[in-house]
């Protein structure tokens, strides 16, 4: 059976072994999810990215969560958390975190979309890249991006 205490014991380091920590298994979701629901930002943070690592029933959720929250932070560890959650939900999370109002949180996102196969969410970066006034977006899309054939 997986704590409480068990889940902020490697939470609560400077530097996360996440692969050490998802160990912990899917037990540990509900108390990720409750941590990232908090007021502790950045261990809201760690706890959206553990649950992403962990994955199976109930990680997306942690994710998409946090995808709507007001703060910027939490967007962004969604944002890279994105790239390991399984394709439907790293879509369906992933077209949210694309539209984010701010620039770091798509940015991040981007990355995201760069390191996972996700062809619908790739064409639709390239697009967004042409199309956005923003250098820095269409720079990082064009960095992260392969070229077109």
């Amino acid at each position: 059976m997986v704590t409480m205490r068990d889940v902020r014991r490697r939470l609560d380091a400077e530097e996360v072994d996440y692969a050490e920590a998802a160990a912990l298994g899917p037990d540990a979701l509900p108390h990720l999810a409750e941590l990232a629901a908090g007021a502790d930002t950045m261990l809201a943070s760690k706890a959206v990215y553990l649950a992403s690592v962990i994955g199976g029933d109930g990680s997306a959720a942690i994710v998409s969560a946090a995808a709507g929250r007001g703060d910027p932070v939490l967007r962004v560890a969604a944002a890279a958390a994105l790239r390991n959650l399984a394709v439907d939900d790293f879509e369906r999370v992933g077209e949210t975190l694309l539209d984010d109002e701010d620039p770091g949180v798509r940015k991040v996102a981007i990355g995201s979309v760069a390191a996972a196969d996700s062809p619908a969410l790739t064409a639709r970066v390239r697009r967004a890249a042409e199309e956005d006034p923003e250098d820095y977006v269409r720079d990082t899309a064009a960095r992260l991006l392969p070229p077109t054939q």
